[in-house]
């Protein structure tokens, strides 16, 4: 069994160094100086391809809700892919949270603030 370890992007980061996009001079995921994401299409996929398989991560949408940056390379709600210096040890999962997920209501749909009372008139409150 896996061991899971969360991290956050700066943590990410820090251990596993990404590599920059030098594909793209303008590519996503900038700090300022440098773009980190690489795109799904084109010469930055066959790129990304060719690498070692433990040193992909990928970019996705989370089922539900938020971003995430998974290890590996993943074809369902990816965003775009990364590739690190660092590559992930053995038997080891890692998930990093770059977006929390939104807060949605199972009755109506509305997404939910923490600050507000929910609408009054939603189904769900009187269950």
């Amino acid at each position: 069994m896996n061991e899971l370890i969360e991290l956050t992007e700066e943590e990410w980061f820090d251990t596993f160094k990404p590599l920059p996009n030098l594909i793209d001079p303008d590519a996503s995921f900038s700090d300022g100086e440098n773009g980190y994401m690489f795109e799904t299409y084109g010469k930055e996929l066959e790129f990304v391809k060719a690498q070692d398989p433990n040193r992909i991560w990928t970019y996705c949408d989370g089922d539900n809700g938020g971003t995430y940056i998974f290890q590996g390379m993943r074809v369902v709600n990816r965003i775009g892919y990364f590739i690190s210096e660092q590559p992930v040890p053995d038997n080891t999962t890692i998930q990093i949270m770059v977006s929390e997920p939104d807060l949605t209501c199972d009755f109506c749909g509305d997404i939910l603030d923490e600050e507000l009372e929910h609408d009054p008139q939603c189904e769900g409150i009187n269950q």
